[in-house]
């Protein structure tokens, strides 16, 4: 009786430990629209992002504030406590609609449909959703780079 009962324990850990999901993996190079770009997260803390990035390449106090701006390959970070905003510059990264540095402009107004708001500066359009934006090179039609806040500010001015 003893055997069957353990028998039956071993295979009910069996059967849940078969339903049981793999964590996420986060070093997918995926920009997630109010969420992540790759294995940086928006709200993680600066140990966090020094435990998964490393050293940064480049540091630059944000005037005015209490953040700072950390440079790394491909990446620009802004935090103060906690990452508050991500922008991808490298190709590599990508929306899970394939929307990334390079990409066409019409891919990603396409599949993000009507911005919040449009502004350009310069050489560069901005097509901000409020959670995410599109940099485009007003010359030949590509996104430079991928930005991403909870809620963005290109559109208060």
């Amino acid at each position: 009786m003893r055997m069957v009962r353990k028998l039956s324990i071993v295979a009910g850990f069996a059967v849940l430990g078969a339903c049981a999901s793999a964590p996420p993996n986060l070093n997918d190079n995926q920009i997630v629209r109010g969420e992540r770009v790759g294995e940086v997260e928006l709200g993680m803390s600066l140990i966090e992002l020094f435990a998964v990035m490393g050293t940064p390449r480049h540091t630059t106090p944000i005037e005015g504030t209490r953040a700072t701006t950390y440079t790394y390959d491909g990446l620009i970070i802004a935090a103060d406590e906690n990452v508050y905003w991500i922008i991808a510059r490298d190709p590599r990264y990508r929306t899970d609609i394939g929307v990334g540095t390079g990409a066409e402009q019409i891919l990603a107004r396409g599949a993000y449909g009507k911005p919040k708001c449009v502004v350009t500066k310069g050489d560069e359009t901005l097509y901000d959703y409020s959670d995410i934006y599109f940099g485009v090179d007003n010359k030949s039609g590509k996104v430079t780079k991928v930005g991403i806040m909870r809620d963005t500010q290109t559109c208060d001015g």
